[in-house]
């Protein structure tokens, strides 16, 4: 990391300690230290619980403390949602960033992973507005494997469906229809999801009622293996509903895509990601 880099980072983070740890994990150093606490000092005020040397210093710094639209889950304030879904929730510092900006919504965080559920639970404790569910959704009741294929460990979150790798659990699955009837929830405003590679046959699995009323759609998408293909079924069982963007740097192997519903087009139509 370059010095201007670090210095952004600490003045963005208003912490020489989170630079420091961010630092860290960008030489690939720090695995297996134990944990870190970030005091969120620009936004809840609140602590978020952090692996060292791992990717959970980059999710805090490109969804918390890039400014304004340049942030990773930043939305139009005007969207005011009633329920998100956060689908893959990781460690739930997007879960935290979204009930933050929309103190009127109600935050349901989804993450399989029994390590990363631990952390999600106590970042999550912050605020009383993000229900936990430590289950994967998918079309039907069930397991599911899901393998790393981050043989370093760095990539917390890389857990896939899809993936090869030696480091490989058990998760369990929830149908979609069954586990929103069970957490109250008729209807959805917004989704967030980062699922590796899961994200159609998820999506697929929403009652279309449900689908077509959210307000908008957004996440991760994937450029390389089965996932690939499965980007492009997503973007087009979208676009049934959506207007949809995509952004994809020349430097990062995943991309973004934003789905608008397409009566709400007109009035956010200057809509952009800066990334």
């Amino acid at each position: 990391m370059t010095p201007g880099k670090f210095l952004k980072v600490a003045l963005r983070a208003r912490s020489f300690a989170f630079a420091r740890a961010y630092a860290e994990a960008a030489r690939g150093e720090g695995r297996g230290l134990g944990r870190g606490r970030y005091a969120w000092r620009a936004g809840d005020g609140g602590k978020i619980a952090f692996r060292r040397g791992t990717s959970d210093l980059g999710l805090i710094y490109d969804i918390l403390l890039k400014p304004g639209d340049k942030g990773e889950y930043w939305l139009p304030p005007t969207l005011e949602p009633r329920t998100i879904l956060d689908i893959g929730g990781n460690i739930g510092v997007a879960s935290r960033y979204l009930a933050h900006h929309f103190p009127a919504a109600r935050v349901h965080a989804f993450e399989p992973v029994p390590a990363n559920v631990e952390l999600l639970r106590q970042n999550a404790s912050h605020s009383n507005r993000i229900e936990v569910h430590a289950f994967a959704l998918g079309g039907e009741d069930g397991e599911l494997t899901l393998r790393l294929p981050d043989a370093s460990g760095f990539n917390q979150g890389g857990y896939s469906a899809f993936a090869g790798g030696a480091a490989q659990i058990r998760a369990p699955v929830r149908r979609v229809e069954g586990a929103l009837a069970t957490a109250g929830i008729e209807a959805v405003d917004v989704i967030k999801i980062d699922t590796e590679g899961a994200e159609y046959s998820i999506l697929s699995a929403f009652p279309e009622r449900v689908i077509a009323g959210a307000k908008w759609i957004y996440g991760e998408l994937h450029s390389d293996g089965v996932a690939a293909a499965a980007d492009f079924r997503t973007l087009d069982y979208l676009s049934r509903w959506f207007d949809i963007e995509t952004a994809k740097s020349v430097r990062k192997r995943n991309y973004f895509f934003d789905a608008c519903r397409r009566d709400l087009g007109p009035a956010l139509r200057d809509f952009r990601r800066y990334r």
